[in-house]
Order: C-alpha cells, then sequence, then structure tokens
C-alpha cells in the first residue's frame, strides 16, 4: 500500500506524464485500489488517463471551480501550450496561473487520496483473509474511521441575499482551516472534497461512509440587514445521533470582522465538544491507549480542570503520551499548561516556583519540535501572567488576538494582564469583549470573575455583583468567586445576601481571613503588581470585611497584597 508521500507524488507524475504511455506503465496508481475499482478498461495507461481527466472533471464541475480544471486541462490533459502561453489563453498573470495549478493538482490529489483509504477500508487484502477466524488480540473499536475525523459540510444559505454566498463559503472555508490548526491530531476532510456535497441533500451516514469520518459537522448561515446568525450542529456519522448544537448571533457591521469572530467561536466550541466526545468514547477501551487516547482524555480533562484532581489526572496522562512517545510536544505543551493552571487557579498555594519552571522546561521542549504551534503559544503567554511579567505577557497576547481575534480565552488574559498594570478601565472592556464574542463558552466564568473584580475596584458594585453572579451560574463550584460576591454585595448595600453567602463561603473555609484571602489566595507573584492594583484592591478587602470576613490580629498593609 502507498504512503501518503509516494501516492502524491504518484498523482503528479501521472499528471506530468499523461501523454506519455510508456511512462504511465509504470506509475504506482496502476496498482491502486482505485485504479481496481474505478476503471473498466483494466490496470492500464489508458485507465489511468481517463480516471485523472475524468474525477478533475467532476471534482470542479461547479461555475466557480471551473476555471481550475481549464488550467489543468491545458496544461496536463491536452498540453500542446506552454505554461506562460496557457496562463495567456486563460487571461491570468502567470503567478496567479502558477497558484491555480498548485490549487487544483492539491485538491485532486485529496479528493484520489480520500477515495483510495475508503475503498482500502472495505477490502481485505487474500493474504489476510486467514486471520478473520483467529480470535482478536485485544478489544476492536467498532468503527475503522479515523478517531478524530470531520467533514464540515458546506452550510446552507438562508438569506434572501443570493450575493452573501461567498460569506457563507468563507465561513466554512475558514472553519476548515482553523479546526485544522486549532485541534492537534485531527482529520479534517478537504474543502475541496466537502463543497462536492454543496446543495446535494445526502443523508449523514452516506457522507460519513463515503468520506470514511467520524464526525460530520452541517449548518446555515442567515444575513439580514444588521445581523447575521449562524446555526451549526455536530453529527456522530455512524449513529446519526446529534451531539452537539448552537446558534451564533452577530451584529453585521464589519463582514470580515464578524466571519472572523463567528469562525473562532464555532471553532474553539467544536474543538471543546470533540475532545469531550472522543476522549468519553475513549475512556470506555483504556486498555487499547495509545499517544493520541492519552493526549486526547488529557485535553478534555484540563479543558474542565475545575478540580485539583483532575488537574492532577491530566498531568499523568500528558506524562504516559510522553513514555510512549518522547517528541509529543503536544503532551509537552499540555503538562505545563496544566502545571501553570495548578498555580494560577490555587490548586498549589505552596511550591509554585516549582511548578511554574517545569512548565518552562516543556514549553522550551516543545518549541524545539512545534515552534509556531497556537497552544504553545497560549501556553507562554499564561506563563509570563503567572510569573508576574505582565508587559511581555500583554505583547504575548497581542500575537495570539493577531493569529486568533475571536479567542475569548485571549482577551481574557489581556484583560488581567492590564488589571495587574494598573489599566483597570481596559481590563473591563477586554472582559466584556470576551463575553460578547462567547457568551455560552463554558469558561466564561474565567472572564466574569475578572470583570466582578474590575468592576469593584472602579467602584461600579452593582456591575460587579451582576458579573460575578453570572460567573457562578457558569461555574458553581467556584468557591473563592462566593467570597468576592459577597464582598460586592455588601459594597453595594445588601447586607443580608452578602452575609449569607459569605457563611456558605466560611463553611468550606472557616478559617479564612482578609490578609490570607489577599496573600495565599494570590495567583501571581504580590510584589509584580502596579501600585495602582494594589491602591485600589482596597475596596475588594473592604468588601470582604464588610461581608463578614475577620481580620487577622497582626494586620498587613493592604499595599503587600493582590489577587
Amino acid at each position: 500500500m502507498l504512503t501518503r508521500s509516494d501516492f502524491d507524488s504518484a498523482v503528479k507524475g501521472a499528471l506530468r506524464n499523461h501523454d506519455r504511455t510508456d511512462l504511465l506503465a509504470g506509475n504506482a496508481l496502476l496498482h491502486t485500489a482505485l485504479m481496481q475499482e474505478a476503471s473498466t478498461l483494466g490496470d492500464t495507461p489508458k485507465a489511468l488517463k481517463v480516471l485523472l481527466a475524468g474525477t478533475a472533471d467532476k471534482l470542479f464541475a461547479g461555475e466557480r471551480d471551473r476555471r481550475l480544471y481549464r488550467v489543468l486541462e491545458l496544461t496536463y490533459f491536452t498540453p500542446a501550450l506552454k505554461q506562460e502561453a496557457v496562463a495567456e489563453r486563460l487571461g491570468m498573470s502567470f503567478s496567479t496561473y502558477r497558484r491555480c495549478l498548485a490549487t487544483s493538482v492539491d485538491r485532486l490529489t485529496e479528493w484520489l487520496w480520500q477515495q483510495e483509504q475508503e475503498l482500502r477500508s472495505t477490502k481485505v487484502p487474500d493474504e489476510d483473509r486467514s486471520a478473520e477466524a483467529l480470535p482478536a488480540a485485544e478489544p476492536v473499536l467498532p468503527s475503522r474511521r479515523p478517531r478524530l475525523s470531520i467533514v464540515i459540510l458546506p452550510f446552507l444559505n438562508l438569506s434572501q441575499e443570493a450575493n452573501v454566498d461567498y460569506l457563507v463559503d468563507g465561513i466554512v472555508d475558514t472553519l476548515i482551516t482553523d479546526l485544522s490548526s486549532c485541534l492537534p491530531g485531527i482529520f479534517v476532510i478537504s474543502r475541496s472534497t466537502a463543497f462536492t456535497y454543496k446543495g446535494r441533500p445526502v443523508p449523514i451516514r452516506q457522507v460519513g461512509s463515503e468520506l470514511g469520518v467520524r464526525y460530520v459537522l452541517e449548518g446555515s448561515v442567515l444575513v439580514g440587514p444588521t445581523q447575521v446568525r449562524v446555526n451549526v450542529q455536530l453529527i456522530d456519522a455512524e449513529t446519526d445521533e446529534h451531539l452537539w448544537a448552537e446558534r451564533f448571533d452577530k451584529e453585521r457591521r464589519e463582514i470580515f470582522q464578524v466571519q472572523d469572530e463567528i469562525v473562532g467561536r464555532l471553532s474553539r466550541s467544536i474543538g471543546i465538544q470533540l475532545v469531550r466526545t472522543e476522549a468519553g468514547f475513549r475512556g470506555l477501551h483504556r486498555e487499547r491507549s495509545d499517544v493520541t487516547d492519552l493526549v486526547l482524555r488529557a485535553r478534555a480533562l484540563i479543558g474542565d480542570a475545575k478540580r485539583k484532581e483532575t488537574a492532577a489526572e491530566a498531568v499523568v496522562l500528558f506524562q504516559q503520551a510522553l513514555q510512549l512517545d518522547p517528541e509529543c510536544a503536544s503532551a509537552m505543551v499540555g503538562i505545563a499548561q496544566t502545571r501553570i493552571y495548578e498555580v494560577i487557579n490555587l490548586y498549589s498555594i505552596d511550591g509554585r516556583d516549582e511548578l511554574l519552571n517545569e512548565a518552562e522546561a516543556m514549553i522550551t521542549r516543545a518549541a524545539m519540535r512545534a515552534p509556531d504551534n497556537l497552544d504553545l503559544m497560549k501556553t507562554r503567554a499564561l506563563l509570563l501572567r503567572a510569573r508576574g511579567q505582565f508587559a511581555h505577557a500583554v505583547a504575548a497576547t497581542e500575537e495570539l488576538i493577531t493569529r486568533n481575534p475571536a479567542d475569548p480565552a485571549a482577551y481574557k488574559e489581556m484583560g488581567l494582564n492590564k488589571l495587574y498594570l494598573g489599566a483597570t478601565r481596559e481590563a473591563a472592556e477586554w472582559f466584556r469583549r470576551a463575553d460578547a464574542i462567547a457568551p455560552r463558552d463554558p469558561e466564561r466564568w474565567t472572564w466574569l470573575q475578572g470583570l466582578g473584580r474590575a468592576l469593584m475596584q472602579l467602584g461600579d458594585d452593582a456591575g460587579a455583583v451582576s458579573a460575578l453572579s453570572q460567573a457562578i451560574d457558569n461555574h458553581p463550584g467556584y468557591l473563592r468567586g462566593k467570597a468576592m460576591l459577597a464582598g460586592a454585595e455588601a459594597l453595594a448595600g445588601d447586607l443580608d445576601a452578602a452575609k449569607r453567602h459569605m457563611a456558605e463561603y466560611r463553611i468550606i473555609e472557616p478559617d479564612m481571613t482578609v490578609q490570607r484571602f489577599a496573600q495565599q489566595r494570590s495567583s501571581v507573584p504580590p510584589g509584580a503588581v502596579s501600585q495602582a492594583y494594589r491602591k485600589e484592591i482596597g475596596r475588594i478587602l473592604d468588601g470582604l470585611r464588610r461581608a463578614g470576613m475577620p481580620d487577622d490580629e497582626a494586620d498587613l498593609e493592604y499595599e503587600m497584597s493582590s489577587f
């Protein structure tokens, strides 16, 4: 069986030698399952010619793609002209022609490869048939499809305006690219293949079977005069079960910004759901764990790392993945990220330096293998914040936002760094931007608690109560938030609610004092925060006192505290 690299070389060789029967006779494609299935002419050079030209004709049948077919046709199938002459005949600059040629060859190769894999997955080689009667050495999964594989079908345009097709297709195009990069190990069907289903009402199970994928994402877009609405649903292609659905609404002011924000929210939400679904499925077959399984299960845990035990479990899984593959950059980044979470989520108050040093070492190792990895960039920015290097963290986060302008976690990080630098009003706006683009995100509480703190420091106590209440609704186990909410309620004049929430908090931590809350519950080095921040948090500490949290006998200066 050909490797992907050999297959690609064989397709390109067959195109270059399309008019040379003698050279085609030695092409490796002649011995593929694709040729055996598709041709009635046998494994002959003529059959290979028919396969290539016929596939290209069908693949680029749409009006928008017909130019790509003409590029292939004049370059390879009826090669009477030099490439410069082909470009001139098609009315293109030579550079545009070369880009179109590369695109058409890549799409054709991808389509042929997908068909070859589908055919291979349904055939059992003769030499393997004798093994069918033997008992399996280990449990076998019910599907032979890649475990984390998906096709994003063209979205339906529900608008009255036909001329917004470009926006609808653009959302899908960018989503395919973003999802491929944001979730390591995922197999995403190419755009050219996915768009062969445009306008075709094909059952989901059939799509999954034809493309060999486990998941299908379908959706619709409604573009109105002032608003864009996107509805999406994730479906198990084997069972036809709907796993997840969401609606995204956005103001239609700046159309390209709208597209970026919708795509960013989609890719984040889909990525989270895919990891959770797949990790849960693989949890049923833990005895078969391999590197990908371990990383997926660990990512699912740190995606919901709201308990100290959860973070510890994630580290163990990442470490097991590294034992199987010492070069696995995803596992290195995962360990670094989890160690930082243990510090900033206050799971480990003692030993923070050791944890952050381990995180930095893992980041350095991962950077040697995958320097442009987006998760690596996120983790590095997180480390800078945890170490109190807020100005450097701002610069790193700005780069993240440039790479992915719709990631709410990046806006939250920017808000926290601005908060510690004393730019409190800027911080509040960054937190609000995070909430505007991800109002249903499972990690919403992380930026709402930041917004609540910023508003308390600014004297907007009613706004702080609202933000912190929503944070607790999003994450009921957010214990520290219960104390913060009590402080905000006390400052807003609602002492009954403040006393009640503080009493609920003190059931869990009865010995907590204002000074210990400020110092021991700090997620950053106290000495690293700005003078403006130290001054402003006096309001928060005052709110805690009014709500019923006691002082230490040895009263520490507010200026030495931080959150």
